[in-house]
């Protein structure tokens, strides 16, 4: 599975889209973003990614939502380590139309929520909208060397 995102800034929406049934080999896979999609691309450090993924649905509007705690370290400095809780809507089981501002407004419930409980068992820090991008980014223009190891 191929997941592309699409952003400039680190912000709450962004698009993404999931493209399944790819057979790419490893050596071949930065070939295929440079000609089979023509991108431009420049490799990141790699990382540990483990994952806790939480789903919750609403019982009124059929809306579902993912809660997904992250630890991403990178391999080549196991210090350096992103922790973060992201809040996604993920689909709806509803045939009727989606309404944009109950799946926000279930989501700011859903959030607010997160934000109390964590705050709680002291594990939150900030609230923001950082990236896995922007901390590849940020972790390699404060360590240069990562981005050679």
């Amino acid at each position: 599975m191929l997941k592309r995102k699409w952003f400039t800034e680190d912000t709450f929406a962004r698009r993404e889209e999931l493209t399944t049934g790819l057979d790419i080999t490893p050596d071949r896979f930065e070939t295929f973003l440079r000609e089979d999609l023509n991108l431009q691309v420049r490799a990141m450090p790699p990382f540990q990614r483990v994952r806790y993924d939480i789903q919750c649905e609403s019982l009124r509007t059929g809306h579902v939502y993912g809660i997904f705690l992250d630890r991403c370290a990178l391999l080549a400095a196991p210090d350096v380590v992103l922790s973060q809780c992201e809040l996604e809507y993920l689909r709806s089981r509803s045939i009727l139309d989606h309404d944009q501002v109950d799946v926000l407004s279930e989501m700011e419930r859903i959030d607010n929520w997160l934000c109390e409980y964590l705050a709680g068992h002291g594990w939150a820090a900030e609230h923001t909208f950082y990236s896995k991008r922007s901390f590849l980014s940020d972790a390699i223009a404060l360590r240069p060397e990562i981005a050679t190891l």
